[in-house]
């Protein structure tokens, strides 16, 4: 009996999220997994029975190399000969890009296409500190490692703008190659971003849309260049979780792990700190990595790393964890949007390192310190006494300045981490002299492409390439079928009452700035040195 021949019917919105999906009872957002959305179109590109995808974006919440990972999987798809149609609503540039990968891409009439370009912006709270007679006390190692300027600034220092500058134009020509596909030229393109945002019907006159249709019409396109007889299958009926029963038939297949790395590195276990954001907690990830070198199946590791830094403590027991598992097994990094400062340094040790070409990654520097809240307490006429024993026993109070002999210590401690540890393990780990990475180091944020020139990185790809070189290095030939597994942390009931405040109704109520500031604030009142990437860098 013939089969049927299906096209996949795939919706993309919201929040496209690294590692296993969670949400807060509070969340109204749906979340995603990029590792299903990418193994999903990986296994329809290959299955005879799927003609076709009919992909609808709505508005997504997602950094640019989730995007990247994304589009590359979405264009191997249509490379096996199977077409894309594409509907989205009320588009911006992260889902136009996507979407230039597709077939055809259609809008409903009264739809906006937002494509108007790339920018960053990064908030400085010098000024509002002062106000509140609040002084920030933090020294850094490398001209680049800005993160303490938004406590110390009221704009960005030159070499600050000179590496965000240098970042905005690697990801705007990223946007510009990807749009190629559409037919234009790099200029013409250029010319097309410079001349937005349009109307639905603006954009199909200037050949950036197909056409324009409601989403019930769609599927009545694609039959009529496929067939009457093709019937839809959701992607999640499609990609369902294997049952018991295959899991046990493919128990003694050889295993590739994938663990994850996602949001600020901290000692303790992997959790949400008090400002909502994702903490990768360093006891949590070594038990992973200490589960998967243990495990016989178990042929090779994939790490794949979406963080800013944090801890130098925490990470540093990551990076000794890496380092001792790779004498066993292959362990291939994989960045994700971020992969910088303490989210470099762990990464340094492993057997390869890929990361896309818009991974924000390197800030190779270390920054320590504390606010100083004096000021304001004498404001509020609050009187307060001490009683110590010891010349520095006032090192960490938050009511006193560091005296001239206890920054010149701070400045030393700092400055032998950077060269003794950062310099030297990264050098060690990517067979580099330690001059050539301080060259690419003091704090210095790199896109992927550019980290590849300074040989920081190894190749240019997603999870997929990641998973394919994890399987070379373990010697798994190619005609051999492996299972892929993930780690990851199931999170208590009480987790889930805490508020998440990324989402909409949230960041009305506490900007995102506000949120990084918490951040920073929190991690320096419990952390002696801190491996922070400068800002919170997001290109919109």
């Amino acid at each position: 009996m013939r089969k049927k021949k299906l096209y996949l019917d795939l919706l993309l919105k919201d929040e496209i999220v690294e590692g296993h999906p969670e949400s807060s009872f509070f969340s109204r957002k749906s979340k995603t997994a990029l590792h299903e959305i990418v193994e999903t179109l990986q296994r329809a590109a290959g299955d005879r029975r799927i003609a076709a995808l009919l992909l609808t974006i709505e508005p997504l919440d997602s950094g640019w190399a989730r995007l990247s990972d994304l589009r590359r999987a979405l264009s191997k798809f249509r490379q096996s000969g199977k077409p894309i149609y594409c509907l989205m609503q009320d588009a911006g540039n992260s889902e136009y890009y996507l979407a230039s990968a597709c077939s055809k891409v259609f809008m409903p009439p009264a739809a906006h296409l937002r494509l108007v370009g790339l920018s960053v912006e990064a908030f400085f709270l010098g000024e509002v500190l002062d106000r509140f007679g609040i002084q920030a006390q933090i020294q850094s190692i490398g001209e680049y490692k800005s993160a303490a300027e938004m406590f110390t600034r009221t704009g960005m220092s030159a070499p600050a703008r000179e590496q965000i500058e240098a970042l905005l134009d690697d990801s705007f020509d990223e946007l510009c190659r990807a749009l190629l596909d559409r037919g234009f030229s790099r200029e013409e393109m250029a010319e097309q971003i410079n001349h937005g945002p349009y109307t639905a019907r603006e954009a199909v006159e200037r050949k950036l849309l197909d056409g324009i249709c409601y989403q019930d019409e769609v599927p009545e396109k694609l039959k009529g260049e496929l067939g009457e007889k093709i019937l839809p299958i959701t992607a999640g009926k499609y990609s369902k979780r294997d049952g018991f029963l295959k899991l046990l038939c493919t128990f003694r297949r050889p295993r590739i792990a994938i663990v994850n790395v996602v949001g600020h590195i901290d000692t303790g276990e992997s959790r949400r700190n008090q400002a909502g954001r994702d903490v990768a907690g360093s006891d949590t990830i070594r038990a992973f990595l200490d589960h998967a070198e243990h495990s016989r199946r178990v042929r090779a590791i994939v790490l794949r790393v979406d963080s800013p830094g944090g801890s130098g403590m925490a990470s540093d027991l990551i990076w000794r964890k890496i380092l001792l598992v790779g004498k066993k097994k292959p362990v291939v990094v994989s960045f994700g949007d971020v992969a910088a400062s303490g989210g470099y340094y762990i990464s340094a040790p492993a057997w390869r390192i890929v990361a896309e070409p818009t991974s924000i990654t390197g800030s190779i520097g270390v920054l320590a310190g504390k606010f100083v809240a004096r000021e304001v307490m004498n404001r509020l006429a609050v009187h307060r006494e001490s009683i110590q024993r010891g010349a520095h026993a006032g090192y960490e109070s938050l009511f006193k300045e560091f005296s001239q002999e206890e920054s010149e210590q701070l400045h030393r401690q700092i400055s032998e981490f950077y060269r003794e540890d950062f310099v030297k393990k990264v050098a060690e780990g990517r067979k580099l002299n330690e001059d050539a990475v301080d060259q690419a180091g003091r704090g210095r944020v790199w896109s992927g492409k550019r980290a590849k020139e300074q040989k920081l990185v190894d190749e240019i790809g997603g999870i997929f390439e990641a998973i394919q070189q994890a399987r070379k290095l373990a010697g798994i030939p190619d005609s051999k079928k492996v299972r892929v597994v993930h780690y990851h942390r199931h999170r208590r009931i009480w987790e889930r009452l805490i508020p998440d405040f990324r989402s909409p109704i949230m960041v009305r109520v506490i900007s995102p700035p506000v949120l990084d500031a918490m951040d920073i604030a929190e991690q320096l009142s419990k952390q002696g040195i801190l491996l922070l990437m400068p800002f919170s860098i997001k290109i919109r």
